[in-house]
């Protein structure tokens, strides 16, 4: 590890300044929020409290491990979470794992969602609130071959579109917005692996660009990516959750882990080869390709630092990206007719101000 990286000639502050970060602060200038006074008033941020005043924080990754959680290894290679006297433990996930009821029932104290998967869990009960986003876009995609690329919802028509469920109910109300019927679409349900695109047996499907794009490109296979954040579905990525009581409980322990990976993103997006070569060597699972990782890593860092993160700080969470999800999710029949859900109760702003206060 280089220690001589600007990043840590600089507190922290002036590194996300370098990174165009700016107002990190002002947000959070007449106190916390909410969450932060009610905390307080309990007094309760030691219920895992354990040796040497180490806090021990359950992460379940989204995943399987690799660069696309990179800011949270390099947290940890950096020794972030040790300054704040977290210790964390990051478990790899997998198509099985259901990360939601994970939080929700208490066996882990973190994980990752995305604003659908948000309002699935409002409709379900489950007590969970997002508190902080990686991706600042969505790097969900309709991915095709270059030579026959799919650019809009028109383009779409008459052709066959490898999609999971759940992001079909989107795109089928978004062409219904648009004046064309889904209908004239053939879906197809598809996973993660690219092989049915590159084999040419669907003209275009879904996956996340930041992960599909490297692995076809290094097979030899030319994509062209069309953003759901372009054809009207704004996202975060890796949006962090938590149960909303546990929260508000251990409110200060958040925004300490918040602060590290703020961090941790922070040297990442600064330093994408060197943050690749790290996790590959000393985190990702076996036979995980150097090259592919790298490759991942450096097309992460417009989708990290974008939006907000320019403005506001790195893992900036707002309303506008829920409302509109809640809008699509009405027009997809997702949220039953009559059902109302408030966008307050998918999400916190209290955390992340709070962190960015800190620095």
């Amino acid at each position: 590890m280089d220690m001589a990286n600007p990043f840590f000639r600089l507190n922290r502050r002036d590194a996300m300044r370098r990174l165009a970060l700016t107002g990190l602060g002002a947000a959070c200038a007449a106190g916390t929020g909410a969450l932060w006074l009610r905390a307080a008033q309990q007094g309760a941020f030691s219920s895992q409290t354990g040796p040497g005043g180490f806090f021990r924080i359950d992460h379940q990754l989204g995943w399987t491990k690799g660069v696309q959680f990179g800011g949270n290894f390099i947290a940890q290679e950096l020794g972030l979470f040790e300054r704040e006297k977290l210790d964390v433990r990051f478990t790899a996930g997998g198509p099985g794992t259901d990360y939601r009821t994970l939080v929700s029932s208490g066996r882990a104290f973190v994980s990752e969602s995305n604003p659908p998967g948000m309002i699935e869990a409002a409709l379900n009960g489950q007590p969970l609130v997002a508190f902080a986003a990686v991706f600042q876009r969505d790097p969900g995609a309709i991915i095709s071959a270059a030579d026959r690329p799919i650019n809009s919802l028109r383009d779409m028509i008459g052709k066959t579109i490898g999609l999971p469920n759940s992001i079909r109910g989107q795109v089928s109300a978004l062409l219904r917005r648009a004046g064309m019927d889904p209908a004239s679409v053939r879906f197809v349900p598809v996973g993660t692996d690219p092989s049915m695109l590159a084999a040419r047996q669907v003209d275009a499907y879904f996956n996340w660009s930041t992960t599909a794009i490297p692995a076809l490109k290094l097979s030899g296979f030319n994509p062209h990516v069309l953003l759901m954040s372009d054809i009207g579905v704004p996202g975060y990525g890796e949006l962090l959750i938590a149960r909303r009581d546990r929260l508000e409980q251990d409110f200060d322990v958040f925004v300490r882990y918040t602060r590290a990976l703020i961090g941790g993103w922070g040297w990442m997006v600064e330093n994408p080869r060197e943050a690749a070569r790290i996790v590959v060597e000393n985190y990702a699972e076996a036979g995980r390709d150097l090259r592919e990782q790298t490759l991942q890593a450096e097309m992460m860092r417009g989708y990290i630092a974008h939006g907000d993160a320019l403005t506001e700080g790195l893992l900036w969470v707002g309303p506008d990206v829920f409302e509109e999800n809640i809008r699509l999710a009405h027009e997809a029949g997702t949220i039953p007719a009559g059902r109302k859900i408030d966008v307050e109760s998918l999400f916190t702003q209290d955390v992340i101000k709070a962190a960015h206060a800190s620095l």
